[in-house]
């Protein structure tokens, strides 16, 4: 009985899918969001008096139905769109062969080295057992035993290299095969799918030729920012470029697509928030054993103080090759159109994407920006001069928060992260440390001492910091340090002498603003006095 429904169904599924008049409409415009992607197809169809239903197969199982729209013209009335999986057919990929046969290919060379392995240790055994003389005429000549010497070395040598040199070929071709699996399972995976449908009935009064466009969102594609930061010195504009790691996994190939990058989101939705009500009350402790406090807490692993737009400033050194600035990218072709929820950057260059997860590269924009130079010190944490950027207009750029990589005088000196969020209204970059800046903080043993008075002990500490300025042009510096900060009514801190420089008293931070002249050596002294219960540790001081 199951046999003969399952066979009606498809019948009947057969017999539908052959009133269906399947249609050609390839993906020509693709325009990526941050999480997903509109897919346009676009094709031309034959219509028939009266009403006819049309069939786009062969699309993507990750497709939002909500979000399907047939665009007709006059020609022809729409009747009705619905989306629907085609059970009868998996999608085929013809990758998923051509990976198989290079895992195959692979497989063999393993095999061809295991066996040479297996010769080369043979023959090392037979060296081996044979490199023992006996017998009664044991005795050779001098000449035959350094000739008999010399050729054991030799082979023996070379085949401790062949070892080598197999074992090297073997690690990298279980990397290759180790990637060449992976990408399998997700081919294999999308093979799958049942591939998704579009069935649209259309109304014609005459037979003629028209054309056809069909949209929707797929699920499983996105983009993330990526910026490359040049300058030559500190008089230099700011070479901007602002690149898109684009990647897709539909299971459909976009093959010389109009290609169209948006910061907008549809999977966030378009309703309009509710709030709920804000409510207030007393705060009301809970008691806890501060031992137990003390078991569980690690005062070795405790943070450090730090200023939080600092924290960025410490870039690892790579080796990096460097474009020419006057190479022709997809920024030369780019259109950008700014709306009241997204800024979009329409590439006018067309592009393949490969339906494989792994990012191209699409370089939106590039631009000379009008920055101001400072270098930034906070000997305390690091005693090194950074080089930071000000960007006055950059909120002009539509920039969303991503990695960057820095260079300075055509080298690369490290990476970056550009987070739009944390700028007011300019916007920082660290350029990276700068050797001809040298920077020094000391302290002044004299000044440093702990004196007792009655039942008050006080503790004073001073540091003097010095910034030598080896270039051959004048900068401007911040110098940052910081004072310590009570909270607890009976520690006492007393500022001493902070050589003119502005103290933050909410925060404890003291701030320099030097302009240091070339070749100039400059010295700032930060001296402060502690007083407390003469009974009491005080910890961090």
């Amino acid at each position: 009985m199951k046999k003969l429904l399952l066979a009606l169904f498809v019948l009947a599924s057969t017999t539908l899918f052959a009133q269906s008049k399947i249609i050609t409409a390839p993906i020509t415009d693709v325009t990526v969001f941050l999480s997903g992607a509109q897919v346009i197809h676009k094709g031309e169809i034959a219509l028939k008096k009266g009403e006819t239903t049309y069939v786009l197969t062969g699309l993507t199982a990750g497709m939002d139905p909500n979000s399907i729209q047939v665009v007709g013209n006059s020609a022809y009335t729409i009747l009705s769109v619905k989306h629907q999986l085609n059970y009868n057919a998996r999608s085929s990929n013809p990758k998923v062969k051509a990976v198989q046969d290079s895992i195959k290919l692979l497989s063999f060379q393993a095999q061809e080295r295991s066996s040479m392995r297996n010769v080369y240790q043979e023959e090392k055994a037979l060296l081996q057992a044979n490199r023992t003389i006996k017998g009664d005429n044991a005795v050779l000549l001098k000449d035959d035993l350094q000739e008999m010497a010399d050729f054991y070395r030799a082979r023996m040598k070379e085949i401790e290299y062949k070892f080598l040199e197999l074992s090297q070929l073997d690690r990298e071709g279980n990397e290759k095969l180790s990637k060449l699996q992976q990408v399998l399972s997700q081919l294999q995976a999308e093979s799958q799918t049942n591939p998704g449908e579009i069935e649209f009935v259309l109304k014609s009064d005459n037979e003629e030729k028209a054309d056809i466009e069909i949209r929707y969102i797929a699920q499983n594609a996105g983009w993330t920012p990526f910026y490359d930061l040049r300058s030559e010195d500190l008089n230099s504009d700011i070479e901007f470029t602002y690149r898109a790691k684009v990647w897709q996994g539909t299971g459909n190939d976009w093959k010389r697509v109009n290609l169209t990058i948006s910061t907008g989101n549809p999977s966030q939705g378009a309703q309009v928030p509710l709030m709920s009500p804000w409510y207030i009350n007393v705060y009301q402790p809970i008691a806890y054993d501060r031992r137990k406090r003390e078991e569980t807490y690690n005062w070795n692993q405790a943070p450090s103080v730090a200023r939080d737009d600092m924290s960025g400033y410490a870039y690892g050194i790579n080796e990096k090759s460097i474009a020419s600035n006057s190479m022709m990218t997809s920024a030369s072709y780019t259109v950008i159109t700014n709306n009241s929820v997204s800024t979009e950057f329409k590439i006018t260059v067309k592009y393949d994407i490969a339906s494989d997860n792994q990012p191209v590269e699409v370089v939106m924009q590039k631009q000379k920006l009008k920055a101001t130079y400072k270098y930034v010190a906070i000997p305390k944490l690091d005693l090194a001069a950074y080089l930071q950027a000000e960007i006055v207009d950059w909120m002009q750029y539509s920039l969303l928060p991503g990695e960057s990589n820095i260079y300075f005088k055509g080298t690369f000196v490290g990476n970056g992260y550009i987070d739009p969020a944390l700028a007011n209204d300019t916007l920082s970059l660290s350029l990276g440390k700068d050797a001809s800046i040298t920077v020094k903080r000391d302290q002044v043993k004299d000044f440093c001492k702990t004196n007792v008075l009655g039942g008050k002990k006080t503790t004073s500490k001073a540091y003097e910091i010095t910034i030598v300025n080896t270039k051959k042009i004048p900068i401007y510096m911040e110098l940052y340090d910081q004072l310590p900060l009570s909270q607890n009514a009976d520690i006492e801190v007393t500022v001493e002498d902070i050589s003119g420089a502005t103290h933050d008293l909410a925060s404890g931070e003291v701030l320099w603003k030097l302009d240091v002249a070339a070749g100039a050596n400059v010295k700032k002294q930060l001296k402060f006095t502690v007083k407390y219960p003469k009974k009491s540790l005080i910890q961090n001081l």
